[in-house]
């Protein structure tokens, strides 16, 4: 079995604050009048340290967050919670994804956003893709405009790549 290396960016709290407006950054006070961007998000990854850096990462913003290591944890947590937007990563095999979407779909209404590698086709089915070179603050920043246009009353359906 290879080695495969992940290389990650370190990004200060300051950094992302612009990229996603008046949210509420955990520990901050509630009472300066900051919104909080509400939403579950499900995270969906073969690879557990992908999904405990997720899981920190989304939460550092006031996200909350399911992570599911295979398709029937995932199907499972959607049959048993709401979530705003799934978000399917790019450790899940390219060939397992597209019955990953079809089985996410029958019991999930949530838009579904899918993390590629540049290298790799895109996700047919997903309503959002991301390219997973991009940095985490860019990542936080796709995630927070889905989650923004999808409360507001018309919302016009648009990749981010």
């Amino acid at each position: 079995m290879g080695t495969r290396k992940t290389t990650f960016e370190v990004i200060s709290l300051a950094a992302i604050a612009p990229l996603i407006g008046d949210a509420q950054i955990l520990g901050e006070p509630e009472d300066t009048g900051a919104r909080t961007i509400a939403g579950r998000i499900l995270s969906v990854t073969y690879d557990q340290n992908l999904a405990v850096t997720r899981e920190m990462l989304f939460s550092s913003v006031g996200l909350h967050v399911a992570s599911a290591l295979t398709l029937k944890d995932a199907i499972g947590l959607c049959q048993d919670e709401l979530f705003d937007l799934i978000v399917v990563g790019h450790s899940i095999p390219i060939d397992h994804r597209p019955l990953m979407v079809k089985e996410l779909r029958h019991c999930c209404d949530a838009p579904i956003l899918a993390l590629y590698r540049p290298t790799e086709p895109a996700l047919p089915g997903a309503d959002y893709t991301f390219d997973s070179m991009q940095s985490p603050a860019a990542l936080l920043a796709a995630i927070t405009n889905i989650l923004k246009s999808k409360h507001r009353p018309s919302q016009d359906d648009a990749s981010i790549s």
